[in-house]
């Protein structure tokens, strides 16, 4: 008896999560890559380079939204 295959997980879907988290616009760029290479070998690790994707865009918009509120802030203080 042989036993069942095992997809082996995309290596850069968990490291693109975790970027997404620290550095989020590197973060989605990679998930967009992982998303690609798993389409194209079939590995498993979708679910995590889909979130790496969409937490790396979400805290890029949220990264520029903060600086563009406070530069506005800092910009109207000065008057």
């Amino acid at each position: 008896m042989t036993a069942p295959a095992t997809r082996t997980t995309n290596r850069l879907a968990p490291v693109a999560l975790i970027l997404a988290i620290l550095v989020p616009i590197a973060g989605a760029v990679l998930g967009h890559i992982t998303l690609r290479q798993i389409a194209q070998t079939g590995e498993a690790g979708r679910g995590l380079a889909l979130a790496a994707t969409i937490i790396g865009w979400v805290g890029t918009v949220a990264w520029f939204a903060f600086w563009g509120v406070f530069l506005t802030m800092l910009g109207a203080m000065a008057f």
